[in-house]
């Protein structure tokens, strides 16, 4: 069932998106903590706060990192508190297994809160029964980790895929503008260069962004998005092909008017048209999960201009190359439906 308000503008905001996570998980966590009647319920908030990211990649990271450190801790925690048990002093005790921690957390990084667990659960046990804080401490971690799982899937889990067709029609937007100036000659190939340069870092953002996609569900996303899945690559093509046309034109000696040969004219009306579809539809695609008949496609994938045989040879080669890809970005778009018409 679609909810309206999982669209909301306001929802498409990262800051808005990643505080509901927040309050969610700690809220969620402390009511788990009052229900299991957890000792030390503060480390499990303390928890869902740090390993709650804005995706579920960073979010898996994090609560890998916190689980790991305390198991390694805990279970580091046993020495030192077993031997203060035999009355050997606090800071011997101790030190014997801090400094290993030590330079286990320095050469890897992501085990440094074991040197945190260690130093609760020695320097702050309890004289009943000092091997219960380590137990308490795993358990809290657990909790917290786990919560913190639940809420990334669980709640707004879907904007991976809103972003990749925002960041989709950003890159498509780029490529158009270095198309546009390269065709007018009003920047010189190391100004062009720059423009591929953004449009590399939102491509970038896109395949991170379908990434974080393919873990949101148990499901393949090749079964469960094709389209999805297949965007990064037909996008990857087509940036590949827009650089190579722009140098192209940029090296041409003759500069052809625009319109007088559209078959190597990167502005001509068809071109012009299937850019502004991908465009339309990638932004759609960000609002809501949409179809696009088939028959739209297929009028686009018409006008584009074909090979008459005119123009420099070199020209014509990838301005060929430009239209297969684009052909291909459009039919994927489309559901691959155009064969239909």
């Amino acid at each position: 069932m679609h909810f309206k308000f999982l669209s909301a503008p306001w929802l498409g905001n990262p800051v808005v998106r990643q505080t509901i996570r927040l309050l969610v998980s700690v809220g969620l966590c402390g009511f788990v903590t009052w229900i299991t009647n957890l000792q030390e319920p503060g480390w499990a908030l303390i928890t869902s706060v740090i390993v709650t990211q804005s995706s579920i990649t960073e979010t898996l990271s994090s609560g890998r990192y916190q689980l790991v450190g305390t198991l390694i801790g805990a279970a580091a925690s046993i020495l030192p508190i077993t031997l203060m048990l035999y009355h050997w002093p606090l800071w011997e005790s101790f030190a014997l297994a801090f400094v290993p921690l030590a330079i286990l957390a320095s050469w890897k990084p992501g085990t440094r809160m074991g040197v945190v667990t260690l130093m609760i659960a020695t320097l702050f046990a309890t004289p009943n029964d000092p091997y219960l804080l380590p137990v308490e401490r795993v358990l809290s971690i657990l909790m917290g980790v786990g919560v913190s799982m639940l809420v990334t899937y669980v709640v707004l889990h879907e904007q991976a895929r809103r972003d990749a067709f925002r960041n989709a029609a950003i890159t498509v937007r780029q490529i158009v503008e270095m198309l546009t100036q390269a065709h007018n000659h009003e920047m010189n190939w190391p100004q062009i260069q720059d423009l591929n340069d953004a449009s590399v870092v939102s491509l970038r953002k896109v395949q991170s962004a379908v990434e974080e996609a393919r873990r949101e569900h148990w499901r393949p996303l090749e079964k469960r998005d094709p389209m999805l899945a297949e965007l990064p690559k037909a996008l990857r093509q087509l940036q590949m092909d827009a650089l190579v046309v722009t140098r192209a034109v940029l090296l041409a000696e003759d500069k052809p008017a625009q319109g007088k040969d559209e078959a190597t004219d990167p502005l001509s009306p068809g071109l012009m048209r299937a850019f502004d579809w991908i465009i339309q539809r990638c932004e759609s695609e960000v609002v809501s999960r949409t179809g696009e008949e088939y028959r739209v496609a297929a009028g686009v994938i018409t006008a584009l201009p074909d090979d008459d045989a005119q123009g420099e040879e070199i020209m014509r080669f990838v301005m060929g190359v430009l239209r297969t890809d684009l052909k291909t970005l459009i039919q994927l778009l489309a559901e691959d439906d155009t064969k239909k018409a």
